[in-house]
């Protein structure tokens, strides 16, 4: 790979923007007028694959083939799991609201530290306890302010997508070897297949629709990942779910502003609680860090 300079203040700035880009998401897929969420799936894979061959050529240049092949098991076991992230994400917001969806997902760096708990037999400090409790808690809140069980259902998807993405980074941190940028290139065939297979396919989409899917899988997915990919190469693992904040604010935000979509005063709630949840374990994470570099 291409060894980029990267200094701590531009590695921020490439987050806020891949955080930025990201949290459009629930925007773009409110968006569309007609069209199956597995044929979501698809196109969007479709770009994504597209968009990450221009990106890994240019990154890799002469040995974009051999990174690619290079991934292993472990690396396409992790494309499967971000693959299941990416569909679970689809039907979340299709059960239930942007805020709902978004802000039960930001539990992920909690579940992440469980599964490494329980895999790396990594140590769980009395503070990562005490915010995952506090975060749980808002999980709650957020399904107690949903009364359908149309709503429940897409906050399980939400969580769903949480456990995939958690199985998906604790895969990569056990395997500190696999390049991401290939793996994101088989999340996008993966997804592809997955539309392929499971679509309704009863016609060809509206160009819109497709067009928009590109973009959400070209753009949002290709470039904005890969930014936050490079990015995490320099900052620290507690600093990059600080600064996946803005995502997690902005989704319902953008939604609210454009469609009007309401976010219930239980949702406001328990989103607050995970989202200081996440501060207070990512503050504590840092300062520790600097203590004992000290």
């Amino acid at each position: 790979m291409i060894d980029i300079n990267l200094n701590r203040a531009l590695a921020i700035k490439m987050m806020v923007v891949s955080a930025t880009m990201v949290s459009t998401a629930g925007l773009i897929f409110r968006s569309l007028y007609s069209i199956d969420a597995f044929e979501v799936i698809f196109f969007r894979g479709l770009a994504l694959t597209l968009s990450m061959i221009v990106i890994i050529s240019v990154f890799y240049r002469n040995k974009a083939v051999k990174a690619t092949k290079g991934i292993g098991f472990s690396g396409l076991s992790g494309a499967a799991f971000f693959t299941s992230a990416q569909t679970f994400y689809v039907f979340a917001f299709s059960n239930t609201t942007v805020a709902n969806s978004t802000f039960t997902i930001a539990t992920a760096p909690f579940i992440t530290a469980v599964l490494a708990w329980l895999v790396l037999k990594e140590t769980i400090s009395k503070v990562t306890i005490v915010a995952m409790a506090s975060a749980c808690f808002g999980v709650i809140l957020i399904v107690l302010a949903d009364v359908t069980a149309e709503g429940k259902l897409g906050i399980a998807f939400a969580f769903l997508t949480a456990c995939s993405f958690s199985c998906f980074a604790v895969i990569l941190r056990h395997n500190k070897n696999v390049e991401m940028l290939p793996v994101l290139f088989f999340t996008g065939i993966i997804s592809m297949g997955v539309g392929l297979v499971f679509g309704q396919w009863k016609g060809m989409p509206l160009a819109s629709d497709v067009a928009l899917c590109f973009l959400w899988g070209g753009v949002l997915q290709g470039v904005g990942q890969s930014l936050l990919v490079l990015s995490t190469k320099v900052l620290k693992a507690a600093e990059v779910p600080l600064i996946m904040l803005l995502e997690f604010t902005l989704g319902p935000v953008w939604v609210w502003l454009i469609y009007g979509e309401n976010i219930s005063l239980g949702t406001l709630f328990g989103g607050s609680l995970i989202f200081a949840s996440i501060f207070g374990f990512a503050f504590f994470e840092i300062n520790k860090r600097k203590i004992v570099k000290n």
